[in-house]
């Protein structure tokens, strides 16, 4: 799985470089349906509209978006930031189905961590420029954080 992601990364740092900075018009939009890496999660392989961790690609892909936003610039964050919320969504939806189709809980850990990223989705797309960088920041970690989280409580069912 680390290979994997390894290679994704790689494809996406490739892809970002050959592109020009200016081409205004392949930024994303507000509304628009797919991140600066050009991955649309609607796309990403599902099992019975699950993402769970038998998805070899679709961890990977929420990783490398979340790598992908903190590459760009403050202005691109903001522009992302609809797709963003959408994503995370969709990526927390299907984290709940798995717990729930394994008849799990969140732990307290699980559920303040959960919290905290839906509180960074609340306020992230009211900042600018460095409190949006700091915030991403925290916001990825935390991200990376339930996602490893949700890995391991699949891995051990």
């Amino acid at each position: 799985m680390q290979r994997l992601l390894w290679a994704l990364s790689a494809v996406v740092v490739a892809v970002s470089a050959c592109k020009g900075k200016d081409q205004t018009a392949e930024r994303a939009q507000p509304g628009d349906q797919q991140g600066m890496s050009g991955m649309k999660m609607d796309s990403m392989p599902m099992d019975g509209g699950r993402m769970g961790i038998g998805d070899a690609a679709s961890m990977p892909m929420m990783q490398a978006h979340m790598d992908s936003m903190m590459r760009v610039s403050p202005e691109q964050m903001s522009a992302m930031m609809t797709t963003h919320e959408r994503m995370m969504s969709q990526m927390m939806d299907r984290m709940g189905a798995d717990m729930r189709g394994m008849n799990m809980n969140g732990d307290a850990k699980w559920n303040a961590l959960a919290d905290s990223v839906k509180a960074d989705l609340a306020e992230l797309p009211g900042l600018r420029r460095g409190e949006l960088v700091a915030r991403m920041k925290a916001h990825t970690a935390r991200v990376q954080r339930l996602i490893a989280m949700h890995e391991g409580m699949m891995k051990g069912m």
